[in-house]
């Protein structure tokens, strides 16, 4: 049964090219109490991103239009979105590369990782992490 989000509701987005995985950590999420933006479209995230104003942020790393590892790079880059937390949901094992890849740019590690398939408790446990090491409330 889907509770619905306060206005002060913590903000929570997800990029992934799954529909099954959007709507699975979509719902999730919003039973928890969260308010959730899932955007399938990498290359679209940014701007999005940045009017939506999430207070974490779920990332792919391995998507058709645009690698994640890019877009987290990007993330890092705009100012309105380089301290909100990012969580890597992936199916691919790319710590290495994200951290290479983070070193060489300055961007800095991701707040968490989560292995698909994905787990409701540890996702809900990674994001309230998140949530709070940044100073932000739980639902």
């Amino acid at each position: 049964m889907s509770r619905e989000p306060s206005l002060h509701a913590p903000r929570v987005a997800i990029i992934d090219d799954e529909e099954d995985v959007l709507t699975f950590v979509r719902i999730a999420l919003e039973d928890a109490g969260f308010t959730v933006e899932a955007l399938d479209r990498p290359t679209e995230a940014l701007a999005t991103l940045e009017a939506f104003r999430p207070h974490v942020i779920l990332l792919d790393l391995l998507m058709p239009e645009q690698m994640g590892v890019s877009l987290y790079t990007e993330l890092r880059a705009s100012p309105v979105l380089r301290d909100v937390p990012v969580i890597i949901v992936s199916g691919l094992n790319a710590r290495d590369t994200l951290q290479e890849a983070s070193a060489a740019t300055g961007a800095g590690p991701p707040a968490g990782y989560l292995e698909k398939p994905v787990d409701a408790a540890a996702l809900l446990d990674a994001v309230r992490r998140a949530l709070s090491h940044s100073g932000r409330g739980t639902p």
